[in-house]
Order: structure tokens, then sequence, then C-alpha cells
């Protein structure tokens, strides 16, 4: 699982500290990377700057989105992702504080591979975490048939 990257999208900095220390605690292996709003979440996905490094960002194995994010909602994001044709088979997984059924709705609609209500316990989370990387990063099955690289600049002069 070390050749694998997870990018997360989250703003609240209290849910990323959980969650960063979640990953430690099941000794995850893969690489972790944060965006804190949904416009740094599709300049990520699609290696635009300041993510073109592809060896610095990249390009994600699974993204955990939060719906309420900052510039680009993850609605918006979602419905960016599954209308781009090399992102669109990116496994999604929707982690948010909320259960309201219109949510969770909105956000399958969008199309996202699953939806989880963060659990208010950090051991809980710890025991999410785990199942996500299992199941998504070790039995789920996926192929890309290219994945996006960065663009490449035009050397001047």
């Amino acid at each position: 699982m070390q050749d694998r990257t997870i990018l997360v999208g989250n703003d609240d900095e209290a849910e990323v500290r959980l969650i960063r220390r979640a990953f430690a605690k099941t000794g995850s292996l893969a690489t972790i990377q944060f965006a804190s709003d949904g416009e740094q979440v599709l300049a990520h996905l699609k290696g635009e700057p300041p993510f073109a490094n592809r060896k610095l960002f990249p390009f994600p194995d699974l993204l955990l989105l939060d719906l309420r994010l900052p510039r680009v909602n993850g609605v918006e994001v979602l419905e960016e992702v599954r209308a781009h044709p090399l992102l669109k088979r990116l496994p999604v997984i929707v982690l948010s504080a909320s259960d309201r059924p219109k949510d969770i709705a909105l956000a399958l609609e969008a199309g996202a591979n699953s939806f989880l209500t963060k659990p208010s316990r950090p051991r809980e989370l710890v025991s999410m975490i785990r199942a996500i990387q299992d199941y998504w990063l070790t039995w789920n099955r996926t192929t890309f048939v290219q994945k996006p690289q960065a663009p490449r600049l035009r050397k001047q002069g």
C-alpha cells in the first residue's frame, strides 16, 4: 500500500488533525495529501499549478471528500470529476459530518461511490479509516485508461 495515494478534501483544521491521526494509528503506508477547498481538490486532480509536480503530488488512488468545502463545494467537485474523461473512474468517498438523507442523495446522485458519516469518537474514525483502506486500496479493483498528467509548459526563448 506504500505506493498508493489518498487525497482528502477538508477545510476544517480540527477534522484534518483527527483524520491524520486516524491514518497514523492504522499504520498506513499510503501517502495522505490534503486540500482545503474544492478548487485545490480539482487542481490537484488535474495536475494544475501548484500541484503540477506529480512526484510531489501524485494522482490519488482515492479521494475522501467533505461536502462543505469553500470555493467549490463537494457536490460540485463530484460533478466535475464525473464529467471529466480522465477523472471519472476515480473512487470518491464522501466523508461528511452530515447524515441528512438530502445530503446523502445529492452526493450519490453527483457520483460518489460511497457516503460515510464521520463518527464522533476517534476510535471509531480509526476503524472507519482502516476499513476504507482495506476495501478501496487493497480489495477494490479499478483502472484508469490514462492517469492525468501535469500540463507541459513550453520553454520560452
